[in-house]
């Protein structure tokens, strides 16, 4: 069986359909991206038991239909090395020794059984489905990966929570210190009501996804604990967490009136700055708010070090002195993309708020940092 295939479109399937091959403790049938041709379109799947992506692709040339199983990181680095052009791949369906020609020559791989690879599991269970915009939502989860737990905590508070009601979608993530949510406009009418968690890896092939893909990703998940995302050719299908997220909306304070509004690139830099200097055990900076300006302090007493400096800023407020962790902050701040920078807070032991003077378009992002204790 021979067929004929564009290189950089195959290439750039297998990138992403690599994302899900696991690499440790597997055999070699799972290694592998499986290969399956009907009516000269060529249809993709890689799987880690948990997650499955799914593609599709034109064939420029075919033979009949025919399933096979390939090796996702030898084809990707045969790939990667050629300028684009047509490559044909001729199967030998009894030993499925497969011949990949190419411009200036070609080579010999072995491929694997499709026989042995795992199926494709049915869906079951009442689904619900919407669509999101996609540029908006891989902002969104941009935000919440700055947010989530990266030590071994709960599972639950690694992942991102998928918050859905008829009046709004958002994108929440938290590892108790700090918060981001991003509120969706919908693309469509929706009456769901839906909630689930997804882990950081089904995540990044989700953004893999968007990036390759422009338009509308449609969003489903059913009774059963599972959810799918599809854009374009892709289709990407996950098992749920079924732990229970926390109630986010509880730590949200509603009453932070002393605002300050600041030059976002003025404040990172002056952050990075204090941070150099700060005790690394806590990363304290102190920021001083009053009279249209910002102290901004860090010490470290074991090297005798300090810094101190003052921003610029529109303050309407009480005077306040707070302690933030410098590195959080910095993270949260340098997720957004304004020009300028909201700070919203009540007093020195609750909850700042971080707000873009100007929310993005589809897109209403909130974060939150919770305060250090300034013992002088």
């Amino acid at each position: 069986m021979r067929y004929t295939l564009n290189s950089a479109e195959l290439l750039d399937q297998l990138q992403i359909l690599d994302k899900v091959v696991p690499t440790k403790n597997v055999t070699p049938i799972e290694l592998c991206v499986l290969f399956d041709i009907k009516d000269d379109t060529l249809y993709l799947r890689s799987t880690d038991r948990e997650i499955t992506l799914t593609s599709s692709m034109p064939i420029a040339d075919s033979s009949g239909d025919c399933r096979f199983a390939i090796e996702s990181k030898r084809m990707i680095e045969i790939l990667r090395t050629m300028p684009e052009q047509p490559v044909t791949l001729d199967v030998d369906t009894v030993s499925l020794q497969i011949n990949i020609d190419f411009q200036n020559g070609h080579l010999v791989i072995q491929g694997e059984s499709a026989d042995d690879f795992p199926a494709l599991k049915n869906i079951e269970g009442e689904i619900s489905s919407f669509p999101v915009n996609s540029k908006a939502l891989s902002r969104a989860l941009g935000n919440a990966m700055a947010a989530t737990a990266t030590e071994k905590a709960r599972l639950v508070m690694q992942g991102v929570f998928f918050d859905i009601t008829p009046d709004e979608f958002a994108v929440v993530a938290s590892d108790g210190r700090k918060l981001s949510r991003t509120l969706i406009k919908s693309e469509g009418q929706n009456n769901l009501t839906t909630s689930f968690v997804i882990l950081p890896k089904p995540i990044n092939i989700i953004c893999s996804m968007i990036d390759k893909t422009d338009g509308v990703i449609n969003v489903s998940s059913n009774t059963e604990g599972n959810a799918s995302f599809s854009i374009g050719t892709f289709t990407m299908y996950c098992r749920l967490l079924s732990d229970p997220y926390p109630n986010y909306r509880k730590v949200i304070p509603q009453n932070n009136d002393n605002t300050a509004i600041i030059d976002r690139l003025s404040i990172l830099s002056a952050l990075k700055r204090a941070i150099a200097i700060a005790d690394k055990a806590t990363c304290l900076v102190k920021l001083q708010f009053g009279n249209d300006k910002i102290t901004l302090s860090a010490e470290n007493n074991n090297y005798a070090q300090s810094a101190e400096e003052q921003i610029v800023c529109q303050y309407d407020g009480v005077n306040l002195k707070v302690g933030f962790q410098g590195d959080f902050l910095y993270e949260l701040i340098n997720r957004i993309n304004s020009n300028e920078v909201v700070i919203k807070l009540s007093d020195p032991s609750r909850a700042g708020l971080i707000l873009p003077s100007e929310q993005e378009e589809n897109t209403e992002l909130l974060m939150l940092l919770m305060p250090l204790l300034i013992t002088n």
